[in-house]
């Protein structure tokens, strides 16, 4: 999250949860999904774009 200069919304927007979701991974009362972790780096990483993970989390809510 601090590599990619995210805040907790930030996270949530991307990995699509609540903003509290990821509080309670920060402060370890949750472990932080293994798919997130990878979202994470591969951004970082530059495998990833941001807007191709946030255009693919609209896409998979309008079909919800």
């Amino acid at each position: 999250m601090a590599k990619l200069d995210f805040n907790t919304a930030d996270v949530a927007v991307v990995m699509g949860v609540t903003r509290r979701t990821v509080q309670l991974w920060l402060a370890g009362k949750n472990p932080v999904p293994t798919s997130v972790d990878i979202v994470l780096h591969a951004i970082f990483e530059g495998l990833l774009s941001i807007e191709w993970v946030e255009d693919r989390l609209v896409k998979s809510l309008q079909i919800a």
